[in-house]
């Protein structure tokens, strides 16, 4: 058995028979004595729902899936250029045809959880956010290229690709002289460290809600654990249970036949007295 593969399989299969597969695959891991990959399954986590649409839409859609990833090669490529003196309109081609090869992937994956009716705008915009992240994160590229992703992962604009990074050069305007009470408005209305103060407490917001969403989906994948888990003992249980009530019923009926066999021998033991005190 070549585990890597039979974990392929696993982020392939329907979502709720992950967590049976997982750990079948785990105890078919451990009888052929491959105890350390047994214990690597039995701690591979249930995929979000998600993350496993967008696991589904990357088998079948393998030739968008890799022109993906060389988009999220070429969008990089092309910033580095920039930083050294290159072409915007080079960055902002890659960014566009990054943005529509996920997208596309997006409603894919939307379309195949809609199958399962866990289909959602909340989980195309997570899916994503999801795949413009693997441009520029390198262990997201792995989970997309393999199609194992467990979580989402958000990506804020682009990274280091951000839209400042191709924005046109500000148009420069001739210097008017400010009276002081334009000036003391202007610094009214525009603080630029109070917007900056916004901007941070708004990805702090962002972050811990997205920090929660984990955390909610973390439980309910504990939870499902946890309930699959109990319904193997429950079982388990019952089946116990039935042998020892079979074993109950063959020992009274063996009892029976004891005691119906112990009269039986008590029976020819007197007769036998009987026989030899009248030969006597």
């Amino acid at each position: 058995m070549e585990p890597d593969s039979e974990i392929d399989k696993l982020y392939g299969i329907p979502l709720d028979e992950f967590v049976h597969d997982r750990d079948e695959l785990a105890k078919r891991l451990r009888r052929d004595g491959e105890r350390e990959a047994a214990e690597q399954v039995k701690k591979l986590r249930k995929p979000s729902a998600g993350a496993w649409a967008l696991n589904q839409a990357v088998r079948r859609r393998r030739k968008e899936t890799d022109a993906l990833l060389a988009a999220g090669e070429r969008l990089r490529a092309a910033h580095e250029s920039l930083m050294s003196g290159g072409d915007q309109a080079e960055l902002r081609d890659a960014m566009r045809e990054e943005r529509e090869l996920a997208s596309g992937l997006a409603d894919c994956a939307e379309a195949i959880a809609s199958e399962t009716g866990k289909s959602g705008p909340a989980l195309r915009e997570r899916v994503r956010s999801t795949l413009h992240a693997a441009a520029v994160d390198e262990e997201a590229r792995e989970e997309l290229a393999r199609g194992r992703f467990v979580r989402e992962r958000e990506a804020v604009g682009l990274g280091p690709f951000g839209a400042a990074a191709v924005a046109p050069p500000a148009r420069t305007r001739p210097k008017r002289e400010r009276t002081p009470a334009k000036t003391a408005k202007r610094a009214r209305t525009k603080d630029p460290s109070a917007a900056e103060r916004d901007k941070a407490a708004e990805r702090e917001r962002k972050e811990r809600v997205a920090e929660a969403e984990r955390a909610v989906e973390e439980a309910q994948t504990a939870l499902e654990e946890a309930e699959a888990a109990h319904g193997e003992a429950a079982s388990e249980l019952q089946a116990a249970r039935e042998a020892v009530g079979a074993a109950e019923a063959t020992e009274r009926e063996a009892r029976a036949v004891a005691r119906e066999r112990r009269r039986a021998a008590g029976k020819l033991e007197r007769e036998l007295e009987r026989l030899r005190a009248k030969k006597g």
